[in-house]
């Protein structure tokens, strides 16, 4: 989406860019492991379809997603108070820190709204009535993945979805969020259920996968996880004058 395709996001161990047609190639690797494929529940796509892929999902404000850096091997990690002209090359420096990715696939609970309205009992107040044209709550489900091996295991995984979380809170205003994990994919599973302590809210036997979520207030759990009260670090990163003109 548009939304943050000019926004990255900082953490202790990670730093979140936005997904850029620079970033592609390297991604077009990782998706030729067919391991990630089956983990990521992904189609194999040529190099030209990456590409397109990439500007579709710039443009679709329902489809949100970051590149996962390894902060440790980016060059100069900028702040809010940094000129933006410094900050505008820092995506493009640091293709070799990629490591993986972080999705958003927005939605609305429709089901919920309505079984509330069905089980009210009818009222002629205005006031009520009103109060009661509630618009449908915003959900996401979440997708992380660590395509590289020797990135696992860091905690940068963890630290990437809590950024994503915190974002799609303050930013996007996702009230719910879920994930579908593969059953054999114990290390994400165990992330899920004790580290952010998502809850399994379903199981789809026929692809042997399982549902989380989480509607309570995250922000608990993120602030176990990055520090009470740490505010969502970001600077802006323009995207080349290039793109602009292709937009």
């Amino acid at each position: 989406m548009k939304e943050n395709y000019e926004i990255c996001l900082v953490g202790e161990r990670c730093v979140l860019v936005p997904y850029r047609p620079s970033h592609v190639e390297r991604y077009h690797e990782w998706m030729q492991s067919p391991e990630l494929l089956e983990a990521t529940g992904s189609e194999p796509l040529s190099l030209e379809e990456e590409y397109e892929m990439q500007q579709s999902w710039k443009l679709d404000e329902k489809k949100c997603t970051f590149i996962v850096l390894d902060k440790q091997k980016c060059d100069m990690v900028y702040n809010a108070n940094d000129d933006e002209l410094c900050n505008s090359s820092f995506v493009e420096r640091n293709i070799g820190a990629m490591v993986g990715d972080v999705n958003l696939f927005l939605s609305e609970e429709e089901d919920e709204v309505e079984e509330e309205a069905a089980t009210s009992p009818p009222t002629t107040d205005p006031e009520v009535i009103n109060n009661d044209k509630r618009q449908p709550k915003v959900q996401a489900e979440l997708d992380i993945m660590i395509a590289e091996d020797w990135a696992r295991r860091k905690g940068i995984g963890k630290e990437a979805t809590c950024l994503m979380i915190q974002y799609g809170t303050k930013q996007l205003n996702i009230e719910r969020f879920f994930c579908k994990i593969n059953q054999d994919n114990i290390a994400s599973r165990k992330m899920f259920e004790q580290s952010l302590r998502f809850v399994e809210c379903d199981y789809a036997a026929c692809f042997q996968q399982y549902e989380y979520e989480t509607k309570r207030n995250i922000n608990d759990v993120i602030d176990t996880i990055l520090g009470e009260s740490r505010e969502l670090a970001s600077f802006r990163c323009s995207a080349p004058d290039l793109e602009h003109k292709n937009a």
